[in-house]
């Protein structure tokens, strides 16, 4: 017997537990299951055994999806609780091989400290925000909510800012480019055009475009009526101009993983 096994066995039994009836009974176990480790249910200790004997009778890729997920997260549980880092390797594949709701994977993420499947779970949680029904809630906690949120206001703030500020120019004479004759109506081009050109996009209902993306679209035209100097002039300032997305994605993440840190399996 491999030494992660032999520990398990040598785990003493559970405290008593209770019946259907709420009449608590023998921590020593019964005729039906006669072996109680602590902090396993009959039915985790099932689906792990079944991991063990490799899914002799029915191949994991051939049960339904859902029970797949309910098998694996009960093979998770015990994986963790008595630290076989095979099992935990196999139900975290076949997990995200489920491709399971992004609220799912963040409550399994937090359960099981999968610190790696925060980031692309949160990314896609912050839009959603407002939205969530009671279920998704629940699975998320307050805490992480209230993450999501405040990430999901401040990328709002930005979005505004960026919709309804036009691009900067500079003052004649100083262009990086040469000088611009009519750079007066340079800037009223840009003025006209930056609500169509740009914060429509940004604020679109449904698919608004990325703040990091509105470079390459300037840099695909020309406002109507502005020079191409002063266009190359805007473009050289925009490319290093730095906007928050990022990094105000970066600190949700950086939160929510922080607060797993903190949590026990349960």
């Amino acid at each position: 017997m491999s030494p992660p096994l032999t520990a398990i066995f040598d785990i003493p039994t559970s405290a008593p537990v209770a019946d259907k009836d709420g009449k608590v009974g023998p921590a020593e176990g019964t005729e039906a299951n006669p072996i109680v480790l602590a902090g396993v249910t009959v039915a985790e200790f099932d689906d792990f055994m079944s991991y063990f004997f490799k899914f002799a009778l029915i191949p994991i890729d051939k049960v339904p999806a859902n029970r797949r997920e309910k098998i694996c997260v009960n093979l998770m549980m015990v994986a963790c609780l008595w630290d076989i880092a095979e099992a935990k390797v196999y139900a975290k594949e076949v997990l995200e091989g489920l491709k399971l709701p992004a609220a799912r994977m963040l409550e399994l993420a937090r359960k099981f400290a999968i610190h790696e499947w925060v980031e692309d779970a949160v990314k896609q949680l912050i839009p959603l925000c407002g939205t969530f029904d009671s279920d998704v809630a629940l699975q998320l906690g307050p805490i992480t909510m209230s993450i999501l949120y405040q990430a999901k206001t401040e990328l709002d703030l930005e979005r505004m800012y960026v919709a309804h500020t036009a691009p900067k120019l500079s003052t004649i004479g100083q262009l990086a480019h040469g000088t611009c004759n009519r750079h007066r109506d340079c800037e009223k081009a840009v003025k006209a055009g930056r609500w169509i050109y740009i914060g429509k996009k940004v604020l679109h209902p449904t698919k608004p475009m990325a703040l990091a993306d509105i470079g390459e679209h300037l840099n695909t035209f020309i406002f109507p009526g502005m020079s191409r100097k002063c266009h190359e002039d805007m473009m050289n300032d925009w490319t290093t101009n730095t906007f928050q997305q990022e990094s105000l994605i970066e600190s949700a993440v950086a939160g929510v993983t922080a607060f797993h840190k903190c949590c026990r399996i349960s």
